[in-house]
């Protein structure tokens, strides 16, 4: 069954075949070289924070939602790249 980390784990299984430890980290970092891997939290991160906001929500919800901020919202939105480029690489503005 699928899960929110079906996709890496695939990649990751893919990238690593019959690898020494030390040459299949290697390859993973080869392969994920272009790519933003993140844990930005769990259950126990939903869990908690629901508990803060007063939501009454299970374990199993908590997981749900998981899968659904991976799907809609983990992303890197336009305007962090943009603050970022601007504040590392100044005057990169191209006028059109």
């Amino acid at each position: 069954m699928p899960t929110r980390n079906t996709d890496i784990l695939r990649q990751i299984i893919e990238a690593l075949c019959d690898q020494a430890p030390e040459d299949a980290r290697a390859r993973l970092e080869e392969h994920f070289k272009d790519k933003l891997m993140v844990v930005a939290g769990d259950v126990e991160t939903i869990e908690a924070q629901a508990q803060q906001l007063r939501l009454a929500i299970t374990t199993p919800e908590s997981a749900a939602v998981l899968d659904y901020i991976g799907e809609h919202l983990a992303v890197i939105p336009i305007e962090t790249t943009e603050e970022v480029v601007n504040l590392l690489y100044p005057d990169r503005f191209v006028e059109p």
